[in-house]
C-alpha cells in the first residue's frame, strides 16, 4: 500500500495572453510591489518590464523595480532586494523571469526581517524539501512568479538557489512557506527565448521530471504527471529548436515545465541537481541545464542498474517499440536514446568542452557535500563527475 503527502498551494493561471490579468492579481496583495527581474538593459526584456510596469499601473499599483538579478543569484543580490523592501515597507513581491529572478524574489520575501543573515547556518539548516518549517520571517511576503522560461519550475516549488561567490558555493535550500501565492504562466513570454537558452532550460525541466520519477518519495501523482512532462519534452523541444516562434510548441513546453515543477515540488530532484551545483559554484558561467545534461550520460547508467523498470518506463518514451522487451533490457538502452536526444538539442557535451580546467575540476571534486550527499557513496559521485569531465 502506498503512503504519500502531496502540497501544491500555487493558484495557476496558464495560457497565452493571461499576462493581461497580472495588475488584477497582484492587487489582492496590495498597493504597492517590489518587481524583481534581471537588467532593464537587456534589450528582449525590457519592453515586457515596461508593459508589466503599466499594467500594474492601470490597477494603481506603485512598483519599486529591482532589476539587479544576476544569474545564479547572489547573497548581496538578494539582500539588496530586502533593503528595498524595508526601506518603502512593501508588502508583495513579483518575480519575472526565470529561475534566477524567481529564487531571488523567493528568498526576499524568506529573509526581509530575519535582520543579519548567517548564511552558512542558512545552507546547512533548511535542506528538506519535505520539512515544516517555521516562517524565518512573520509574515513572509506573497510572491507572484511570471515565469519566462519553460524549464526551471521556480514557480510552483519550495525551493531557492543561492550563489556565495566569496566560498564557491551554489546551494538549494527550502522552506514550505515559500510557494509562491500564485503563478501567471504565459507561453507568449517565451517566445523570444533563444535557441540555446530554450534547449538549457528544457532540459532542466526534463531533468526535474525524470529525477523527481526516480526519488521514493515519487507517488502515483508525481509520477502521472512526470511521465506526461518528460512525453511532451520528448516530443517538442526538437521541433520547438527548429521552429522557435512555435506558439503551440511554446505552450506545450511550459505546460511540461509545469507538470514537471509540481512533481519535482512534491518527490524532490536526485543525484543530478546537487551535482550540477557544485560544478555551478565553481564555473558559475556554465548553464544550470548543461551542467545536468553532462552529468545525466553518466547518471542513468548508475540509474539504469539501480531502478531497471523505472528507467524502462522512460526508455518507452523515447522508443514505444521497447514495449516489446523485457524492463532490463528496455532500462539498458535508456543511455543511448538519452544521448541521441541530447545531440539532438545540442547539449551533448564534457565538462572540458565547456571549459572546465582541471584546477577547477578538482574543486568540483574536493566539494563537502560529496561526502554527505544520500545519493550514492562518494567513490560513485566523484567518478559520475570524472566520467562526466
Amino acid at each position: 500500500m502506498e503512503r504519500f503527502d502531496f502540497h501544491q498551494p500555487t493558484r495557476i493561471h496558464f495560457g497565452a495572453g493571461r499576462l493581461e490579468e497580472i495588475g488584477t492579481v497582484v492587487k489582492k496583495y496590495g498597493d504597492s510591489c517590489l518587481l524583481v527581474t534581471t537588467s532593464m538593459s537587456e534589450k528582449v526584456l525590457a519592453p515586457l518590464y515596461d508593459r508589466i510596469k503599466m499594467l500594474l499601473s492601470e490597477e494603481g499599483i506603485k512598483v519599486y523595480h529591482f532589476d539587479e538579478v544576476v544569474p545564479n543569484p547572489t547573497i548581496g543580490c538578494i539582500e539588496k532586494g530586502i533593503g528595498i523592501v524595508n526601506e518603502h515597507n512593501i508588502p508583495v513581491v513579483l518575480a519575472v523571469g526565470g529561475g534566477s529572478s524567481i529564487d531571488t524574489a523567493k528568498s526576499i520575501a524568506l529573509f526581509y526581517k530575519a535582520g543579519q543573515v548567517d548564511w552558512q547556518r542558512v545552507f546547512g539548516e533548511y535542506t528538506s524539501p519535505f520539512a515544516e518549517y517555521e516562517p524565518i520571517s512573520d509574515p513572509i511576503l506573497p510572491v507572484i512568479a511570471v515565469p519566462t522560461t519553460a524549464g526551471t519550475g521556480s514557480e510552483l516549488t519550495q525551493a531557492m538557489v543561492i550563489s556565495d561567490p566569496d566560498n564557491a558555493q551554489k546551494m538549494c535550500i527550502f522552506h514550505d512557506k515559500v510557494f509562491p501565492r500564485e503563478t501567471v504562466i504565459d507561453p507568449e513570454l517565451m517566445r523570444t527565448l533563444p535557441p540555446y537558452m530554450t534547449a538549457v532550460t528544457g532540459f532542466d525541466a526534463f531533468s526535474h521530471a525524470f529525477e523527481s520519477y526516480m526519488r521514493e518519495s515519487s507517488s502515483p501523482y508525481t509520477r502521472l504527471v512526470g511521465l506526461k512532462a518528460m512525453e511532451i519534452i520528448i516530443g517538442t523541444l526538437p521541433r520547438l529548436l527548429d521552429s522557435p516562434n512555435d506558439i503551440e510548441l511554446r505552450e506545450k513546453m511550459a505546460l511540461a515545465a509545469m507538470f514537471a515543477g509540481i512533481s519535482l515540488g512534491n518527490a524532490a530532484a536526485s543525484m543530478p541537481h546537487p551535482l550540477s551545483e557544485i560544478i555551478g559554484g565553481v564555473a558559475p558561467r556554465i548553464p544550470h541545464g548543461q551542467c545536468l545534461a553532462t552529468i545525466y550520460p553518466r547518471y542513468i547508467t548508475f540509474e539504469a542498474e539501480k531502478q531497471p523498470d523505472k528507467c524502462a518506463d522512460i526508455a518507452r518514451l523515447f522508443d514505444p517499440s521497447l514495449c516489446n522487451v523485457n524492463n532490463r533490457q528496455a532500462a539498458n538502452n535508456l543511455g543511448k536514446l538519452l544521448v541521441e536526444f541530447l545531440e539532438k538539442i545540442g547539449l551533448n557535451k564534457t565538462l572540458k568542452e565547456l571549459g572546465v580546467t582541471s584546477d577547477e575540476m578538482e574543486q568540483i571534486t574536493d566539494n563537502f557535500l560529496l561526502d554527505v550527499l544520500p545519493f550514492a557513496p562518494k567513490d560513485v559521485l566523484v567518478g559520475v563527475l570524472r566520467e562526466s569531465y
